[in-house]
């Protein structure tokens, strides 16, 4: 039996930079040599003539995408949560009342006008998802009379109460769960030229910001019926009209929410919806359900004088989500509502960020340095008092008026060079910190170094400590300027962990954020660049950013500055093709023509992570037509992409199946496509080596399975045919190398017979 295991890279991921050499030639005579399907420089790539860099740099730490994610959800906090794996988006804009759920999108048009019009049609699972945990709202029943006298509504109401989700439910009710969709514009105006994008027979939501609504008149939604009605769609505008009622007559709904007891008790039972909750000693009939909800959560003091203020949607779905997590109880729940209700997080936030007077003085700080060091706890979470200290340092020498601009920042720690552990560390930390706070000694005791963690729950804490920071303490471009800085150290963790940061700095100042990230990513230093592809991703994961930083990044990867388009690339690895997979295949196109992508694997790592996210309808398409490009380094992407989903094997029962292969079968890939990637990956020096190894595994595990050897041979044939030089290699490969390892392998005498039948 051939090797099950090529050294190859797992198949979820691309191998990172590695020489290659070119394959000998068919006729050699040789084994497969020993080459590796890595990015291979070519000879005269150092030339002056040369627009894009071209000269090896450093290898950054290669990092999982799903952990990206993970992380930047734990800072985001209320704005965005997520969940990798089928790619949910959840949390203040996500599943639920007031919020919105990002699952498998199906897009349906994108990037009309430049890049001021897209659509993406939500699947039905996740609206589904939705329509169950809503807590109808007042207004609800106007809204679905309206929407069957009229193609546009505007639907009103301050953010975060609901009206998004109201809307996309209104939408459902009138056209279907699975024919529900979300555009994004520039101004509403933009729809009404050009193609647009929605599909006949869709309810679609566009959420409009402030000024956007200011400039909505009468006309323009004369205009914009007239174009719905002739597309056949209905379109919801979203957002505050409540100035503009009296102007729009009857196209403006005032939205009237659900009280926020009843957002709590639904969005509660959707999320333990078939969970016993109460021990039951035989079957659950889910009465212990109603049980916890209505008796120990909804009834309990402190959430019930919480509900009674009427808090926004958006603020009371984190604290559901928290319970649910944990389900706790009497003096648990007690504890868990103390850390989670809003106001009292951010009373909380306020009383780190400002310490009593005698903090501090056992070790001679400052009370600057001690706020210092107690944000830098909240930025670098996770890491070790000794970066933390010296993050601190640089924080307070930023803030001093005689640095002058530009200046490097020293990384100096503050006066006394205490070891920050035990009594000490917790008096810096203080009594609300310190209760957040996980020390854990196991790491660097010897060093004087200990890290320390946010608990489990208190994850919102550092969000709203930044929010403080940010608000009350400092200046932002003094943050942004410290956190730069964080980035440009040479320790990975501090760098990422100030990237998202920053990320999480453009909900508040977006153009400042940009500014900054586009300035790092301008860096030539690939860690620092992998950074700022961080920060975009936590910029995307915050719905209300979304426009912006996709605008921004259509510019980058049109754009001919080399730094910019490999930091766009870097964003889509680490996660951003999950959220948009229709602009990651735009702008990964774009992206993969620079020459300076020959060195870097980040243009096929994201068209993986488009795959992953349950798009190979679209994928496999578009990289078949990669391999029609005049541009090698085109060819050269879809190449090694598909080397490396070769590579991946069918869930259970259909283990048996190359995935690739398996797509095919039901018809969700084309064959035709699927055999002009094979004969691309088999033909480039770079990519051959793995892809015939890759190729002898699929006949290896092929043979006795008659369906899957007969769809095999089928593929073969179709990247056979028309291409000589192929059958010749194929030949080589069966006569040298597949014989000799699998010399009683029925299926290499089919291979063989294939071989001729083409040769005729």
């Amino acid at each position: 039996m051939i090797d099950p295991n090529p050294p190859s890279a797992p198949h979820d991921t691309v191998p990172g930079p590695t020489p290659d050499t070119p394959e000998s030639a068919p006729e050699s005579g040789e084994a497969s040599p020993p080459v590796d399907d890595g990015p291979t420089p070519e000879a005269g790539a150092g030339t002056s003539g040369s627009a894009e860099p071209t000269e090896p740099e450093d290898v950054e730490d290669p990092l999982d995408p799903g952990d990206v994610l993970r992380r930047l959800a734990g800072l985001l906090g209320g704005v965005a949560g997520v969940e990798v794996g089928d790619v949910l988006v959840r949390g203040q804009n996500a599943t639920g009342h007031g919020a919105m759920a990002i699952g498998t999108v199906n897009v349906t048009a994108t990037a009309a006008q430049a890049g001021r019009v897209w659509a993406e049609t939500l699947s039905a699972t996740i609206v589904g998802d939705v329509v169950y945990g809503y807590a109808p709202a007042a207004s609800d029943q106007q809204l679905d009379r309206v929407l069957k006298q009229r193609h546009v509504v505007c639907l009103s109401g301050p953010a975060g109460s609901g009206r998004f989700t109201s809307a996309l439910v209104g939408a459902a009710h009138r056209h279907g769960l699975d024919r529900v969709g979300v555009l994004g514009v520039a101004q509403p105006a933009d729809l009404l030229g050009g193609a647009t994008g929605p599909r006949s027979g869709c309810g679609y939501v566009l959420r409009l910001t402030d000024e956007a609504v200011l400039g909505v008149d009468g006309y323009t939604l004369v205009r914009l019926a007239s174009r719905a009605e002739t597309e056949g769609v209905t379109l919801l505008l979203v957002g505050d009209f409540s100035r503009r009622a009296r102007d729009l007559g009857g196209h403006v709904i005032e939205h009237r929410p659900a009280p926020a007891g009843e957002v709590f008790r639904a969005r509660l039972r959707r999320e333990l919806a078939g969970r016993c909750v109460g021990f039951c000693a035989d079957r659950c009939d889910g009465e212990c359900l109603e049980r916890y909800v209505e008796e120990e959560c909804a009834r309990h003091p402190l959430l019930s004088a919480y509900l009674a203020a009427e808090p926004r949607s958006r603020e009371v779905v984190p604290v559901v989500e928290a319970i649910a997590r944990t389900l706790p109880r009497a003096g648990q729940l007690t504890d868990r509502l103390a850390q989670l209700l809003p106001q009292q997080l951010r009373e909380r936030a306020a009383r780190i960020l400002d310490p009593q007077d005698d903090v501090g003085r056992s070790v001679g700080w400052t009370d600057e340095q001690v706020r210092a060091f107690r944000l830098s706890c909240a930025v670098l979470a996770g890491l070790s008092t000794a970066e933390i200290r010296l993050a601190a340092g640089r924080l307070v020498a930023a803030e001093t008026p005689e640095r002058p601009p530009g200046a490097v920042v020293p990384e100096r720690a503050p006066a006394v060079a205490v070891r920050l552990r035990g009594a000490a560390l917790d008096d810096l930390l203080g009594t609300t910190l310190r209760a957040a706070v996980v020390v854990d000694p196991a790491d660097g005791w010897s060093a004087g170094g200990v890290r320390v963690q946010f608990a489990a729950g208190s994850e919102d804490l550092r969000s709203a400590v930044l929010d403080v920071a940010w608000a009350e303490w400092w200046p932002p471009e003094v943050l942004l300027g410290w956190l730069a800085d964080l980035v440009r150290t040479d320790l990975p963790e501090v760098r990422q962990a100030a990237a998202g940061a920053i990320g999480w700095s453009a909900g508040r100042d977006v153009r400042a954020a940009l500014d900054t990230v586009r300035d790092l990513a301008r860096d030539r230093r690939a860690g620092v660049r992998q950074a700022a592809a961080i920060i975009l991703v936590a910029m995307a994961l915050q719905p209300r950013l979304r426009q912006r930083v996709r605008v921004e990044l259509d510019g980058w990867a049109a754009g001919t500055a080399a730094h910019l388009r490999d930091t766009v690339a870097r964003a889509h690895e680490l996660g951003l093709a999950r959220l948009w997979p229709d602009a990651a295949l735009v702008q990964l196109r774009m992206v993969a023509s620079a020459r300076m992508q020959r060195w870097n694997n980040s243009v096929s790592r994201g068209l993986v992570e488009v795959y992953q996210g349950g798009n190979a309808a679209a994928l496999i398409p578009d990289l078949a037509e990669w391999t029609r490009s005049s541009d090698r380094e085109v060819r050269l992407h879809a190449a090694r992409t598909l080397r490396v989903l070769a590579e991946r094997w069918a869930p259970a029962p259909r283990e048996q199946w190359p995935e690739l292969l398996d797509l095919t079968r039901a018809e969700i890939v084309s064959r035709h496509d699927l055999a002009e990637l094979w004969a691309t990956a088999l033909s480039l020096p770079e990519t051959a080596y793995r892809a015939w190894r890759t190729l002898g595994f699929w006949l290896d595990r092929a043979d006795g399975q008659p369906e899957v050897a007969g769809d095999v041979l089928a593929l073969l044939r179709l990247v056979l045919a028309g291409r000589p030089p192929l059958r010749r290699r194929l030949d080589h490969q069966l006569r040298h190398v597949w014989r000799p390892v699998m010399p009683r392998k029925p299926l290499l005498d089919d291979v063989g017979r294939l071989i001729r039948e083409d040769s005729r």
